[in-house]
């Protein structure tokens, strides 16, 4: 019932100059990929060895559509955490969403939570966090990221 009235409810629209979305507490899916833009080693102010990474990627999320975005981060060579961790989504209508994340790097997937943080457009009233996964990037510095089950209140 509940993906049958989301299913519904984000294909309303209130006003085609402002959209806005229709329900509260939407579930959302998101399907990723993305590809290493730069990578650099270095040391932190605490005196961590870290690779600062800059991913580009590509793909939808169900709330929002086709979505393109910058993911920035500090990726901690000792513990496989990722620091400093900010992602900005866009929309093909160019609507932002900035997020953070907090991830961890394991030996076959990294886990995290994605907590978005309000933006522009329809994604000005998106605020909580959801949990995310997805393999580590091979060895080409390209790979998938989904998140999957999370509840975000709009």
């Amino acid at each position: 019932m509940r993906a049958g009235l989301l299913a519904l409810t984000t294909g309303c629209k209130k006003n085609e100059a402002a959209l806005e979305f229709e329900m509260m507490d939407a579930p959302y899916t998101a399907q990723l990929a993305f590809k290493t833009k730069s990578q650099t080693f270095a040391t932190n102010a605490e005196g961590i060895n870290i690779a600062k990474v800059v991913l580009e990627r590509t793909g939808s999320y169900s709330f929002a559509g086709n979505v393109t975005l910058i993911d920035e981060f500090d990726f901690v060579l000792a513990t496989g955490a990722a620091t400093n961790h900010k992602v900005t989504y866009t929309t093909t209508t160019g609507d932002k969403t900035p997020t953070s994340m907090t991830t961890q790097v394991g030996q076959t997937n990294i886990t995290g939570t994605t907590t978005f943080t309000g933006g522009t457009g329809r994604s000005a009233k998106i605020k909580d966090s959801s949990p995310s996964t997805g393999p580590p990037a091979g060895v080409t510095g390209e790979g998938a990221w989904k998140e999957e089950g999370g509840n975000v209140p709009f």
